[in-house]
């Protein structure tokens, strides 16, 4: 354990060269101790005092962030939350999935620290938390270690503001992929796929508004009707003008409706009608005479609703773990691609959302031609050769069920093994098994390197990369090499990335608190990343 009382210069003045010393002795006599136990033990002793010693450590990353955000589930499967004091580097609480780890494949580990005093170097420090780490659970082997990142919390400017934020470890891992493990995670697949609330239809009240013939046409005309403003109020001229016999008066009055019934001969005599209307109408025997009449606008009768009812189909609602391909699918709306999808790991929260996407839209949506791969059906990884691992199936699927089922298979028949991907090879079998099809969807593990880089030159096809399990903080490179390789594009769950290929040598490209520069015709990550 490293005891470190503040982050400061003292530390690097005073601690950091006894530390030094007293790990430069501990390594002797330790390999000296050693040498007659096991070697397996030695090894793994080397390794935890080299990361605490060793000046670079793991410090692939290092990261100015104005303050940490800790995970909203604390306790998770394939997390753990690891607390340590201010300054020291010794385990105070550990929060989270400590059985999973024992069966962890690759593992990422974000190291929590403040940057204070600023700009001070904690590299010692921050390295010997990892090997706390390592110590606490001896099972885990330095190998396992896929990635760790630096977070420097710029927040902490004052002593007293930086001993309250978080200092230590969040730990990311999946399980360790075997054919036992993929199989358990078909269940889990299912389980997202059935809806917490089934799709049916709901009796609702609406609103119907009922009008006769007559009323409906006088509401057009209210605005267009004469006006007069007299003894304090104002009046509309509504009402129906005009003459009808009244046998053929077939029209229902209204509140509206003024009008006076007489024969024609009446009506003449009373100077309502002219000779050529009597001429008209003599044939009757009554007459109806509608006239306009003025209403007090706050007095105009206006047309009832009543409730009535109606039934309206509610779809079902689906808990998914995540929403990374369900988002990008919703904008990006892509028509008849090649569909291709790595369903090893623990990728089934994600193919579970393509499965969920063709379920509840119609199979043309996306596509009929899918590809899925597990990385070589369980085959040893001394015996996978590059372009050809196998493991990859493909369909042209005409349902739902079909697509399903093609990924349950595929899944069944291995779950990959080390962390590198056969993504090339499925793409290139993509290409030949559907030529028709212009450009190629890969359903990609962010987590997951590409095994087969040395092969990508023969694609012929841009591909659209969903970059399934990225960060702000880390977006696997390997993907945005070949999005920028085959005139294609890489999707996060908030943005899109398109010509990649455009950007010229020296050019940098900036993805959420990532950098990356154009050297040599591909990316490269920048060292240091400034959440500034």
């Amino acid at each position: 354990m490293v005891n470190q009382s503040e982050e400061t210069e003292d530390y690097n003045k005073e601690v950091k060269p006894a530390l030094n010393k007293k790990l430069t002795c501990l390594v002797i006599n330790g390999l000296f101790i050693l040498l007659a136990r096991n070697c397996m033990y030695m090894k793994k002793f080397i390794t935890i005092l080299f990361i605490a010693f060793a000046a670079n450590g793991f410090c692939q990353k290092a990261i100015l962030i104005d303050k940490y955000v800790l995970p909203e589930e604390t306790i998770k499967e394939g997390q753990l939350i690891i607390d340590m004091p201010f300054g020291y580097s010794n385990i105070l609480k550990i929060t989270g999935d400590t059985a999973g780890l024992k069966t962890a494949g690759d593992i990422y580990i974000d190291v929590v620290c403040t940057d204070y005093p600023a700009n001070a170097s904690l590299q010692v420090l921050n390295n010997s938390r990892v090997a706390s780490f390592l110590k606490q659970f001896p099972f885990v082997a330095e190998s396992q270690l896929a990635q760790v990142n630096f977070f420097q919390q710029t927040d902490g400017a004052l002593r007293e503001r930086a001993i309250t934020m978080f200092h230590g470890l969040v730990v990311k891992f999946r399980p360790k992929q075997s054919i036992e493990s993929a199989v358990k995670e078909i269940p889990k697949l299912d389980y997202i796929l059935k809806p917490v609330s089934p799709e049916k239809l709901v009796t609702v009240p609406v609103s119907a508004m009922t009008y006769d013939s007559a009323v409906a046409e006088i509401e057009k005309l209210y605005k267009n009707r004469a006006r007069k403003y007299e003894k304090g109020s104002w009046y509309v001229l509504l009402g129906r003008a005009g003459v009808i016999a009244t046998e053929l008066d077939t029209q229902k009055k209204t509140k509206l409706d003024s009008f006076v019934t007489m024969s024609p001969k009446e009506a003449l005599k009373a100077e309502l009608i002219s000779k050529s209307e009597y001429k008209d109408f003599k044939w009757t025997s009554l007459i109806t005479l509608y006239y306009p009449r003025w209403f007090k606008l706050d007095a105009v009768p206006i047309p009832k609703a009543k409730e009535v009812t109606t039934s309206v189909k509610v779809p079902a609602v689906y808990k998914v773990p995540d929403s990374t391909i369900i988002k990008i699918f919703t904008r990006t709306k892509w028509k008849k691609p090649t569909v291709v999808g790595d369903v090893t790991g623990s990728m089934y929260p994600y193919i579970a959302q393509l499965l969920l996407w063709v379920k509840i839209n119609a199979i043309d949506s996306l596509s009929r031609k899918y590809v899925f791969f597990n990385d070589g059906d369980n085959l040893p990884e001394n015996k996978k050769k590059l372009g050809a691992t196998g493991g990859i199936y493909y369909k042209t699927c005409n349902s739902f069920e079909e697509v399903q089922k093609l990924v349950k298979f595929t899944m069944a028949k291995g779950g990959g093994g080390d962390c590198p991907e056969n993504d090339i090879e499925a793409l290139l079998k993509g290409e030949k098994a559907f030529p028709e099809n212009d450009y190629q969807v890969l359903i990609a593990d962010n987590w997951a390197p590409i095994k087969d880089k040395a092969i990508w030159q023969y694609l012929k096809k841009p591909v659209r990369v969903v970059l399934c399990g990225a960060t702000s903080y880390n977006v696997n490179i390997d993907y945005l090499n070949l999005a920028r390789q085959t005139g294609g594009s890489v999707h996060l769950i908030e943005s899109d990335l398109y010509n990649l290929n455009t950007l010229r040598e020296g050019e940098i490209l900036k993805i959420g608190k990532n950098s990356f520069m154009v050297k040599n015709g591909l990316f490269v990550e920048l060292g240091q990343i400034y959440n500034k």
